[in-house]
């Protein structure tokens, strides 16, 4: 009965310690969502990095800054959106910036384009930063359109935005669970291997020492 307490005591603490790990570096990820590899959009011929900004609700505490956010903010309302341009020829190339609405498609599966609530004309940006100012309504999905050029052939890097929605479920969420147990239970089962080599060894000794 104290022994099969002890291992329950024993796979238990793994278990806690494997857990705590994985959400410390849960919350280290979460930290800075802008290092998520999902900030980097990427198209056949350009590479540019989204940050969006929000200001957190006031609390009456203490005056909150601007939180930084990739392709899903927690909030409607007012934001900040700033694409980095990692290829240093969209510095020279007139860009144009608009931020759409997008709406069920009423004929089918997917989503349709709907109204603008941002518009930027086609500037150059020297500084290699581009951004826009826009003012979501309500949640929804939205999407922001880059248009890398100003004639009929212009290129259009095109990201797709989550706003007040909460976050798309991923399989990544589950990985450091799922990780974890997996250890956990390696190390439960060295431990009960460890356990029987060592009753094995007491037993044998104990019929030896009968014979004797």
């Amino acid at each position: 009965m104290k022994k099969s307490i002890f291992n329950t005591l024993f796979f238990i603490l793994i278990l806690l310690g494997f857990h705590s790990n994985a959400m410390a570096q849960q919350r280290q990820s979460q930290y800075d969502p802008t290092k998520s590899l999902e900030c980097m959009i990427t198209t056949d011929f350009y590479i540019v990095h989204l940050t969006t900004y929000q200001q957190p609700k006031p609390d009456g505490k203490k005056r909150h800054t601007f939180k930084p956010f990739c392709k899903e903010l927690p909030e409607h309302g007012p934001s900040h959106l700033a694409l980095d341009f990692i290829d240093r020829d969209l510095r020279q190339m007139p860009i144009g910036m608009q931020v759409i609405e997008l709406l069920e498609n009423p004929e089918g599966e997917g989503m349709i384009d709907g109204k603008s609530i941002a518009l930027i004309p086609p500037q150059t940006y020297k500084t290699g930063v581009a951004q826009i100012k826009a003012d979501f309504p309500k949640p929804g999905h939205y999407a922001l359109i880059a248009t890398v050029g100003d004639d009929m052939f212009a290129d259009k890097i095109r990201i797709p935005l989550r706003v007040g929605i909460g976050s798309a479920f991923s399989l990544a969420f589950l990985y450091p669970y799922l990780f974890f147990i997996f250890v956990a239970t390696i190390a439960y089962g060295i431990y009960r291997f460890f356990v029987y080599r060592y009753n094995r060894s007491q037993l044998k000794k104990t019929i030896d020492n009968n014979e004797l």
